[in-house]
């Protein structure tokens, strides 16, 4: 008389366990939840090359000074408009904060084709050829910018430094040449896009203010002076690290 009970309740736990089953193999699967992504983090040091056109005006300052007064002093002020490339490498390092603020520093070296010349000629033949030119041009700056996720714009300044050359041609004859180390200061503005985690390509304005110098004193009164500012526009690539 016991069985009976005891075999009953055992086929309910079996029939409510496959009915649970049942219902599990029924139920929908729930989709999986995407991966989210993380936005980029430009913190980090990087290292790259860099290609740029420079254009300007080179003003040359001459005056000549006489003892006696005669003949009267002589002054006289040139501009000459430049042109020419630069190519070089840049490095530097950034850091993000507040995760969209960045604020980094670079330094950069190129060398230079930047220059200018006039030419004074008489019935075809050459008689006067006065050429300014920049060697090479470096920069130490430090920039500050605004990201989103991987785009940046920026803004930069700092330090500029460069060689200087004058050369003075008259009638196919050098009477003049001297080179300068000076310094001055640069800035502007730019854009960088990160492609990958690793790479970065950007294009970047800047103005570079060489100073005013003076490149001739010949003792007797004579004294030239040149000035030298340009503008600058760059294209670049950057490997992050």
């Amino acid at each position: 008389m016991k069985i009976i009970p005891t075999s009953m309740a055992a086929m309910a736990i079996v029939l409510a366990a496959g009915s649970a089953f049942a219902a599990d193999a029924l139920a929908p699967e729930a989709a999986p939840t995407p991966p989210v992504e993380e936005s980029f983090n430009w913190t980090g040091p990087y290292f790259g090359g860099f290609g740029s056109f420079a254009v300007g005006d080179m003003n040359l300052n001459s005056r000549q000074i006489f003892a006696d007064g005669n003949p009267p002093p002589i002054n006289g002020a040139f501009e000459i408009s430049a042109s020419g490339f630069l190519g070089g490498i840049q490095a530097g390092y950034d850091w993000q904060f507040d995760n969209r603020w960045v604020i980094g520093a670079v330094a950069d070296i190129a060398a230079s084709s930047y220059g200018a010349s006039v030419t004074a000629s008489v019935d075809g033949a050459e008689i006067f050829n006065g050429e300014v030119d920049v060697k090479y041009l470096g920069t130490v700056r430090a920039r500050l910018g605004h990201a989103w996720d991987r785009t940046l714009i920026y803004g930069h300044g700092g330090l500029a430094f460069g060689k200087t050359e004058q050369t003075l041609t008259v009638g196919g004859t050098t009477v003049f040449n001297e080179k300068q180390t000076r310094a001055g200061w640069t800035i502007g503005a730019g854009l960088e896009h990160a492609i990958t985690d690793r790479i970065s390509f950007g294009t970047e304005y800047a103005y570079v203010d060489l100073g005013s110098k003076q490149i001739l004193d010949n003792g007797e009164g004579l004294t030239i002076k040149d000035d030298v500012a340009f503008h600058t526009l760059k294209a670049f690539v950057n490997f992050r690290f």
